[in-house]
């Protein structure tokens, strides 16, 4: 099964990727699967091969200026976290590497991505029961690290760097718990790139010189229930709206600050369905709270990051009180905390007004809650 993740790897970044890169770069992860849960199988270190080919920005959009002239790999993982339990792992991401020479011959970077990704052995009820991390075949990717490499031939790096990879579906289909890999990896890199384009950017895209409305409508998704059980059940609805303030402070930087209020189609279900008497079943399946919210912009992308403080938030703290249990510190920060982390794209942008299109993972603390698809509109 090794040969084959490898084969896989190296052989879907050439096709994808290979023809117009000017930036080659692999890589081994050791490995460890967190322990982020108290029953979980021996694990032994395991290994995950890294393949990516791409590109280094050279100043063609004026975002690559202010970025330092990254580079934007597509990159290819494969291989084995470390127990039977989890099988093996093929995931594909885009990433982007922020490099910089420290002297002479020696450069550090800061990589970080976010993809897609299929397990071989996710959680089943019967043949594999143990395993409580990975509770389906498709997650969502997500790798960060930070290394130093030296150059000992023209164009020529090897280098060591320390990171993280983490998987989870979102909470749309249980258990999720999330697996979680530190990462120590030894790579090599091939590069060699044009030099950036001598471009005035002082007037591409100026900044707001006046704050603007934002209106979101959302549509998301997951399981009633904690990380862990129950398992195998239908998804329900979330319903999420919000407005507020933006301005794009800089070309690269937007900031909002806003209202969210959501609807839980399982909590209202619950309910209704379990006769509880604390109140209408609408109201006490919402929550609404404030937030405030960055985007680190990259031309028509986005990778949106927000911040929130959940005001209403009565079906959670009904659920953690109603069989006479006390609230613990993590359960008080799970009822007012709420954080979003995802990626947008403008199909319209201009000046006066704005359309933008995502996809974002709702969590609670570190605990995922929903994944959503998202439309803005800014005016």
């Amino acid at each position: 099964m090794k040969y084959f993740c490898t084969a896989v790897l190296f052989l879907l970044s050439l096709v994808l990727f290979s023809q117009n890169s000017t930036e080659i770069r692999t890589a081994l992860h050791n490995v460890y699967v967190a322990p982020n849960y108290s029953k979980l199988p021996p694990t032994k270190p395991g290994f995950i091969g890294e393949m990516s080919f791409g590109e280094k920005l050279n100043g063609e959009e004026y975002w690559h200026y202010y970025y330092g002239y990254p580079t934007f790999y597509f990159s290819c993982f494969a291989g084995y976290p470390g127990a039977l339990e989890y099988g093996y792992v093929i995931g594909f991401a885009p990433q982007f590497s922020f490099d910089k020479r420290i002297k002479n011959r020696w450069n550090y970077h800061i990589k970080t991505g976010l993809g897609i990704a299929y397990h071989t052995n996710p959680y089943d009820r019967k043949y594999n029961p143990n395993n409580m991390l990975i509770g389906s075949n498709f997650t969502a990717l997500a790798n960060a690290e930070i290394g130093v490499s030296y150059e000992f031939q023209p164009y020529s790096h090897i280098g060591i760097a320390a990171g993280a990879l983490h998987f989870s579906n979102g909470h749309c289909k249980l258990p999720n718990i999330g697996m979680n890999l530190p990462t120590v990896n030894l790579f090599y890199r091939y590069s060699y790139s044009d030099p950036p384009e001598d471009v005035d950017y002082k007037y591409r895209d100026r900044p707001d010189q006046e704050w603007k409305i934002f209106v979101n409508l959302g549509l998301g998704m997951h399981e009633f229930g904690t990380s862990t059980k129950p398992a195998n059940g239908p998804n329900y609805q979330v319903y999420d709206i919000g407005f507020g303030i933006c301005k794009k402070t800089s070309p690269i930087h937007k900031f909002r600050l806003g209202v969210n209020m959501l609807q839980y189609d399982s909590f209202e279900k619950f309910i209704i369905y379990q006769e509880l008497d604390i109140g209408d079943p609408f109201l006490k399946s919402s929550v609404l709270g404030v937030f405030g919210a960055h985007e680190f912009l990259f031309g028509d992308f986005a990778l949106y990051t927000e911040l929130g403080l959940d005001i209403y938030k009565p079906f959670y703290r009904y659920m953690v009180t109603m069989n006479g249990d006390k609230f613990t510190v993590k359960d008080i920060l799970k009822s007012i905390n709420s954080n979003k982390l995802g990626l947008r794209y403008y199909f319209i942008k201009s000046y006066d007004y704005a359309i933008i299109g995502g996809v974002n993972l709702k969590v609670n603390m570190a605990q995922a809650d929903f994944v959503e698809i998202i439309c803005s509109f800014e005016f």
